[in-house]
């Protein structure tokens, strides 16, 4: 054996040297793929909540991404489906035309569960958040496209019914104590949705994924080396899709923006959006222009954005700080104040725009 060995050492060598190298260029090659986060990965757009929606997805069979897309868009629709009060078939939009004052109903059990979260956002925010604000949101008819302020007098009509206050969740069901009031899930939909989408992906063998569904965007897994998600914040007063500046995350985070820019009309140089402050009837005015909110969750996330833009600036950022979420606010001077802890993950694309001291 050793003669045999002596005899062809060269040929040997040959080889050893040979898959060497091979291993050698094979890593180099993988180190390479991993330090650009070279997972596959294809890239979808769509329309779902009356709104764009665009979808990335990373995984090693990239065949099987088409698949994927798929079962994302089955999931965004069926939350919307089941969610929304335009759809004369769902729970919500039933409710609305049948219940009766004082009267318990009861829903599916994710939806009571949403109804129980929801107005708690809404005794921690002192009624900032309001899950019965409909009645108000149709008033005014943003969302829709009209271009008319109401009647002072029409809306101090309509603040009547839209008080939390006589709203209660318990076992048996949901019960409203006024029976001109309307519910719906219009503030928490797309965070929901980008829960059920993390939930969904969790099952498959995806390798990363970003999902943006308008304001709203859910982060998942990883797209190689490079663990954090580095999403764009839409700049309040530029064209759709210029960023003011870059937020890092990690996978299983779901962003959610709340401004001013998104739906709106002006009248002799004021603007009047989408978003209400519940107390006034107004559309709110107190100097932010958008609101930020990054979480492990796509409902609280999408509740709080709303929440504190509606709070203010003080009161919304010691909200948020409380709850222990990432906080980008927006003032009308264009100063952005950040949560505690969030500067290093934080990068400012646009020199008209200034990080300010709380």
């Amino acid at each position: 054996m050793i003669r045999f060995l002596a005899k062809y050492r060269h040929f040997f060598t040959v080889i050893i040297v040979i898959g060497l190298i091979a291993g050698f260029v094979y890593l180099a090659l993988k180190t390479k793929d991993l330090k650009t986060g070279t997972y596959d990965n294809k890239t979808y757009s769509g329309i779902a909540f009356g709104t764009a929606i665009k979808k990335t997805i990373f995984m090693d069979n990239i065949d099987k991404c088409d698949e994927i897309d798929r079962s994302i868009d089955k999931i965004l629709k069926n939350v919307d489906d089941e969610l929304s009060y335009r759809n004369e078939a769902s729970e919500i939009s039933v409710f609305n035309r049948s219940y009766a004052a004082g009267g318990s109903y009861s829903f599916s059990p994710d939806i009571m569960l949403y109804l129980k979260k929801e107005l708690e956002v809404y005794s921690e925010t002192d009624g900032a958040f309001s899950p019965c604000i409909l009645p108000l949101s149709k008033l005014w008819g943003i969302e829709d496209g009209s271009t008319e302020i109401p009647k002072d007098s029409d809306i101090k009509e309509v603040l009547k019914h839209i008080d939390g206050d006589n709203m209660a969740v318990t076992d048996e069901g949901l019960t409203l104590n006024d029976g001109e009031m309307s519910i719906d899930f219009g503030a928490v939909g797309k965070g929901i949705a980008a829960d059920e989408v993390l939930t969904g992906l969790s099952k498959t063998d995806v390798s990363g994924a970003v999902i943006s569904v308008g304001g709203t965007i859910a982060t998942y897994g990883t797209k190689g080396a490079d663990s954090m998600w580095h999403i764009g914040i839409q700049d309040p007063r530029a064209v759709n899709g210029e960023v003011l500046g870059v937020l890092d995350v990690t996978g299983g985070k779901v962003i959610s923006t709340s401004g001013d820019y998104e739906k709106f009309f002006e009248v002799d140089g004021k603007r009047y959006h989408h978003i209400f402050d519940p107390k006034t009837g107004y559309p709110v005015d107190n100097g932010l222009i958008s609101v930020t909110i990054a979480t492990g969750s796509g409902f609280m996330s999408d509740a709080m954005s709303t929440a504190c833009f509606v709070m203010g600036l003080e009161d919304g950022m010691r909200y948020a700080e409380s709850k222990g979420v990432d906080a980008i606010f927006v003032t009308s001077d264009k100063k952005i104040y950040l949560s505690n802890g969030l500067n290093k993950r934080f990068n400012i694309r646009n020199d008209e725009y200034e990080i300010a001291k709380k």
